[in-house]
């Protein structure tokens, strides 16, 4: 399986954007932004182990609101986003990539 080759630009910018997301949370947002490579690793793959990847950050939201304004955040800033859910890989497989991150 070919993955899409990370954007260099995005990872270079991995400080900048973890602290924007995190502003975007009431308190500063530590516990809801992961980007701790340790923390990172349960966050490679799913159930599916065969393939992966560390996010540039995990975001855990806990609101509608919260979620909305992570994607109008990645969506001005040309961020990918990749969608994960209980982390089962019942649902197709939610593979991470390195430029892009996880919201779950």
């Amino acid at each position: 399986m070919l993955m899409p080759e990370p954007d260099a630009a995005v990872i270079a910018r991995k400080g900048e954007i973890v602290a924007a997301l995190q502003g975007l949370f009431e308190g500063g947002g530590a516990a809801a932004v992961i980007h701790d490579p340790a923390q990172l690793h349960a966050f490679e793959c799913d159930g599916l182990s065969a393939y992966r990847a560390r996010p540039l950050c995990v975001v855990l939201p806990e609101t509608t609101e919260q979620v909305a304004r992570v994607l109008r955040y990645c969506d001005a800033h040309k961020i990918k986003v990749v969608a994960r859910g209980s982390g089962t890989s019942l649902s197709g497989g939610a593979l991470p990539l390195a430029d892009a991150i996880v919201l779950g």
